[in-house]
């Protein structure tokens, strides 16, 4: 059920607010603000039982119960699942980082298919894809689970992809055609994120027109290991942030434990060097190229102006709706 317009405007309004009281700075003045509109966190469901800020379907169950385990589920332990949960409202963010608390996990020896995370035009559709749709526009992180047909790979196996809403994903190979960086080549970063024994957690970095770079944690809490590094991604100006699951012959778990979303910004008197992390002069390939530039005095603060000129943007959107 979607909220009213007027509700779900001024509770991304309320989300403004409320973010200079929870600024945070790096040491390379790269400050965070949460975004609420986008960060979901046990019960999930308010007394409604309704999201907020977010809809699901497909199989995707959502259990808040205070005495046990509390999670969205987006496929259960069964055969020939598809689930979805998708945000309401468009990323206001230019910059963001993304951190998904996760679950993958299941009965027997043989499991599969996998999950994925989105930042597309798109929305709440069911598909071929890890749950959602092929043909996309945006980006699609995919956290592959069952090897098909792509030697030289160890699953799981954790790849990104850009769409422009003609690609077909090439799921016959697990995405070879179609990968923009990727890892589980030796040392195997991503062996071990299903059935871990610690919370297992994904963490999306973006920089506009600069880099995405993608870490894990599975081995211990708060140890990160660098999954890969892109340079500059094309993405829709309006991009909704979802999560989607699908099980084949063989099936898994796939759970959705927590969602923290942050806007990401430049703060005055920040020097001429890109930030760590951003990989200036990298094309989407992460090679190095004599195209890069580098972030500059004038674009400081711009992520965070234009994060208003979107708020605004799209509630005269969803007013006109």
């Amino acid at each position: 059920m979607w909220l009213p317009w007027p509700a779900s405007l001024l509770w991304l309004l309320a989300t403004c607010v409320d973010v200079y009281a929870a600024v945070e700075a790096d040491p390379n003045n790269i400050r965070t603000i949460p975004l609420r509109s986008h960060s979901l966190a046990a019960p999930f469901l308010d007394s409604d039982m309704q999201s907020r800020f977010y809809d699901f379907g497909g199989d995707t169950i959502i259990r808040a119960d205070h005495n046990l385990d509390r999670y969205v589920r987006l496929t259960s332990d069964r055969p020939s699942q598809e689930g979805w949960l998708f945000s309401r409202l468009p990323l206001p963010a230019t910059n963001w980082e993304i951190e998904v608390e996760f679950k993958i996990h299941g009965q027997g020896s043989l499991h599969g298919d996998g999950m994925a995370i989105w930042l597309t035009k798109q929305r709440g559709q069911i598909g071929p894809v890890f749950g959602s749709v092929d043909r996309f526009e945006g980006l699609g992180i995919f956290i592959d689970t069952y090897k098909n047909q792509r030697p030289g790979v160890v699953f799981p196996y954790v790849m990104a992809m850009v769409g422009n809403s003609s690609v077909t994903y090439d799921k016959d190979h697990d995405g070879k055609e179609n990968e923009i960086a990727g890892c589980s080549k030796p040392p195997a970063q991503a062996r071990g994120i299903r059935s871990a024994s610690v919370p297992t957690k994904i963490r999306l970095t973006y920089f506009a027109e600069k880099s995405l770079t993608v870490d894990l944690q599975y081995r211990a809490e708060n140890e990160w290991t660098e999954c890969f590094e892109t340079g500059p991604l094309p993405l829709p100006s309006v991009s909704y942030l979802g999560f989607s699951a699908e099980t084949g012959e063989l099936s898994d778990n796939h759970d959705i434990i927590s969602i923290e979303t942050k806007n990401k910004y430049i703060s005055k008197g920040y020097s001429d060097q890109a930030p760590a992390g951003a990989a200036a002069g990298k094309d989407a390939s992460g090679r190095g190229g004599r195209g890069g530039r580098q972030f500059r005095r004038e674009q400081e603060g711009g992520s965070w102006k234009w994060f208003f000129v979107k708020v605004f943007a799209f509630g005269g959107v969803i007013g006109g709706g």
